[in-house]
């Protein structure tokens, strides 16, 4: 018997795009240990296979999504645990890029080191650790509210800009694995992506308090795992007849 808690379903947790999502977050401690690892032994070997690491799991992020709307196996389980996956990666590899290189040989030996045009290296952060405190409230306090709204049956989507602020994030996260090459580029790119982030919560909390005071009213039908699945369908087959106006 399946049990239901707002858009969740138990039915639904094992289908191939879901484990595909377990997968991803399985990736988080893999990642998270071989930096340790490579932090603590100054091994770049180890610090970028878990760069590899990090584009597995977002190569498989690709595929989730497609097979879950080619094969119609959308759910609420994956609409919910999609965005955390991204949201636990995201941390993981901001806290290991400052701390692991930081504070680790790893990072102090490349101090006064020459990599691009005599450039000089005069301090071991990849990534400030500023970066990591700004992004670990925001997507802890957000994670915080989506598992407390969720449970009122409030429906849980992805906003253009949240999905545009999580690629220019990944985008300067894989220029920091280069940081002593790119001239501070990578910062500048973690920079914008982590205020757009910042934006993009400010408009799912406001769709979040939104919907919550709606159906405590009764004015709104609390978001199901059936219904989830059903408007998601929906709006894939409005896309492919051209008609969708999302």
């Amino acid at each position: 018997m399946a049990i239901n808690i707002g858009q969740l379903s138990s039915k639904d947790l094992f289908t191939i795009p879901n484990l595909i999502t377990y997968f991803r977050i399985l990736c988080v401690p893999a990642f998270v240990i071989l930096m340790a690892f490579a932090g603590v032994k100054d091994n770049f070997t180890l610090f970028y296979v878990a760069l590899g690491v990090f584009l597995l799991a977002a190569v498989s992020d690709l595929f989730d999504g497609w097979i879950a709307r080619r094969f119609n196996m959308q759910s609420g389980v994956g609409m919910a645990l999609d965005p955390v996956a991204d949201k636990l990666m995201h941390i993981a590899i901001l806290f290991c890029l400052s701390l692991c290189t930081g504070l680790t040989p790893l990072g102090k030996n490349l101090v006064g080191h020459s990599f691009v045009d005599g450039v000089v290296v005069t301090n071991p952060w990849f990534v400030h650790y500023a970066f990591v405190i700004a992004i670990c409230v925001k997507e802890l306090v957000q994670m915080c509210i989506a598992f407390l709204v969720i449970k009122k049956g409030v429906g849980i989507k992805a906003n253009w800009m949240g999905k545009v602020a999580s690629f220019t994030v990944s985008i300067g996260v894989i220029l920091a694995f280069f940081h002593p090459y790119v001239a501070y580029a990578d910062w500048g790119i973690l920079a914008w992506g982590i205020v757009m982030s910042y934006a993009a919560a400010l408009g799912y909390l406001k769709e979040y308090v939104t919907q919550y005071i709606r159906i405590s009213r009764g004015q709104q039908e609390a978001a199901t795992a059936d219904s989830v699945r059903e408007e998601d369908q929906k709006i894939v087959q409005e896309k492919r007849n051209g008609t969708y106006k999302g």
